[in-house]
Formats: C-alpha cells, structure tokens, sequence
C-alpha cells in the first residue's frame, strides 16, 4: 500500500493533466463515433430501400429506428405519432431508438419483436386512410426533415412548397433538405433551403 502510495505521489502534474486530457478526449470521442456510426446505418437503409420514393412499407421499420426517423421517412407529423402513441412529445422520445422506448413504456413483445413496433406499423396505416394535419410540431423547419413531412404537417402541399422554393417537385419529396440543397446546389445551402421553407410554412401552414 506504501509503495503504491509513493508511486502515486511521483506522478508529476504534466502527467496528470495530460491523463485527464486524454479521458476526456476518450469521452468526447466516444457519443460522436457513435453519432456517425447511427448515421451511416440509418442513411445505409435508407438507401438500400429506396426511401426517396415515398410510400414505404410499414414492415421496412426497425427497432433501431427513432420516432423522428420514422416520421420523415413515412412523412407522418411526429404529433400525430405522439397522440396516437400516448406518448408525451419530448426530444428525449423522438430521437431514442423504438425498442429503447418500449423498454421504457414496458410494452413487451409481440412475435419476438418490441410491441411497439406493431402499434407504430398501425398507426402509419390509420394516418394514410385518413390523413390528418397537425401543424409542424418542431416549430421551425430543420436539415432532417424532407417535404413531404413539411408538406403533411403543415398542410401545404409538397409541390407547392418545391415549387415556391425554386427546386422542381419530381423525385423531390422525400429528400432530407440537407441532401437535396446539396443535390440541387440551392443558392446559399441548406441554410438557404430551410430559410425558403420556413417563410412559406410561416405565411401558409396551419399552427399546431
């Protein structure tokens, strides 16, 4: 214990610093890795399936995904998920993965797969029969969401939104703005896109 204690005191402070330095580079490193890595399988997927042309199937959703994932990719208002959901609208909840959330609301499981995922699969299906516009819940338009989701929560219609931001409406829908300022080199970026949108969701979308 004496030795271990001497070694400890020859310790210089350059040494200690530069050990605190490295944790919490370590620290730091470690949630933006993991960032990176949950985008890349997210923008993988939707790739693979082919999630730009819109009405996609509800038995492409996985437990990995977020509720915010789900809503832009199927273009469902994240309030209408919520309400349907019975879940309080919190950033923590959108953004968490579905089997996490089940977890936490203690569904259980339904053919070996979280419960929630079925409840959400049911939902989409209500809300293409009988859509309904909430208002865009998040406030401001942001470089996640695409057109279409703009579209069905605010109430304007995606051709009209594209149209009004100079970008064409074919195959346009369902691109993250991020992606499609960058595809379409919109004047002044993404920055640019959202401002444009944001203005017409503004002057022309319904409030939630």
């Amino acid at each position: 214990m004496k030795s271990l204690i001497e070694k400890i005191k020859s310790i210089s402070i350059i040494q200690i610093i530069a050990l605190i330095l490295i944790i919490g580079g370590i620290a730091i490193m470690i949630p933006k890795g993991k960032g990176m890595f949950d985008f890349y399988k997210e923008a993988s997927y939707a790739a693979e399936n082919n999630f730009q042309a819109g009405n996609l199937s509800p038995d492409l959703i996985r437990p990995w995904m977020s509720l915010r994932y789900v809503a832009v990719a199927y273009a469902v208002p994240q309030k209408y998920l919520f309400d349907e959901l019975h879940i309080q609208p919190k950033k923590e909840t959108s953004l968490i993965g579905l089997a996490r959330l089940n977890l936490q609301m203690q569904l259980g499981t339904v053919d070996g797969q979280p419960a929630i995922l079925k409840h959400v699969k049911t939902v989409i299906l209500a809300y293409r029969a009988n859509p309904v516009m909430t208002g865009l819940i998040e406030q401001k338009v942001e470089d996640w969401m695409n057109v279409a989701y703009i579209a069905n929560s605010s109430g304007i219609p995606a051709d009209s939104i594209l149209q009004a931001a100079g970008i064409t409406p074919v195959g346009n829908a369902y691109k993250p703005l991020g992606f499609l300022s960058d595809e379409t080199h919109y004047n002044g970026g993404v920055k640019a896109l959202i401002a444009a949108i944001q203005k017409i969701v503004d002057a022309q979308g319904m409030k939630p």
